[in-house]
């Protein structure tokens, strides 16, 4: 597992000011960082502060020596945004109250927000979101850059291609693969595999016309 930093000795900066944002800097708090900062693209994002205790900053003011994780729900505009990032400065955040297994692999820049579950040999690329409730289960196989929405669940062993996002609720069975750049819709369950990218919807999962 490629353990989140938390130090006090070491700054934060959240790039991204939105709801996914404010998400992300509420477990970044709890999780022990003591020196969170934020701050986005769009420069009147830049002021005030994005929640309690977390000020909003310019970009042009971060420093070397800060830590970055991209706290941006869009997942072709988290990736643009975490490519200028290095390994060691791009950091993951998991929320205290989720359930990780210590044999799990999580890439750099992830975010595992509370309530939700990664499993033993589970594997994360770099950027993924695992939001709120959402279960990865054991093998299961997750593409960077991808969302896995709050409440949704892969099976054991499924594969998810970079990009996804697996919708609210949504459901993916054991050993089933998702290709790249495709979107499933809320409360879906996919049921075999998918190999040509594109929207999936209802029970089972069909693609849309």
């Amino acid at each position: 597992m490629q353990a989140q930093s938390s130090s006090t000795d070491l700054s934060l900066l959240l790039l991204g000011a939105g709801g996914h944002g404010r998400v992300v800097a509420d477990a970044a708090l709890a999780n022990g960082w003591r020196n969170v900062w934020a701050s986005d693209r769009d420069p009147e994002r830049c002021m005030g502060e994005l929640i309690s205790g977390i000020k909003l900053m310019a970009l042009s003011s971060m420093t070397s020596k800060m830590r970055v994780h991209v706290s941006i729900g869009d997942n072709s505009a988290r990736e643009r945004e975490s490519s200028g990032w290095d390994e060691v400065r791009l950091v993951s955040v998991v929320h205290p109250g989720a359930l990780v297994s210590r044999i799990a692999e999580i890439g750099s820049g992830c975010f595992i927000a509370a309530g939700a579950v990664v499993a033993p040999c589970a594997q994360l690329g770099r950027g993924v979101i695992v939001n709120h409730g959402a279960v990865v289960d054991h093998d299961a196989v997750v593409g960077a850059f991808s969302h896995i929405a709050p409440g949704a669940c892969l099976g054991g062993g499924a594969h998810v291609g970079e990009r996804v996002l697996v919708g609210a609720l949504a459901v993916v069975l054991p050993g089933v693969r998702v290709a790249g750049d495709s979107i499933i819709g809320a409360g879906a369950v996919v049921v075999s595999s998918i190999e040509v990218k594109g929207t999936f919807v209802g029970v089972p999962a069909r693609r849309m016309a």
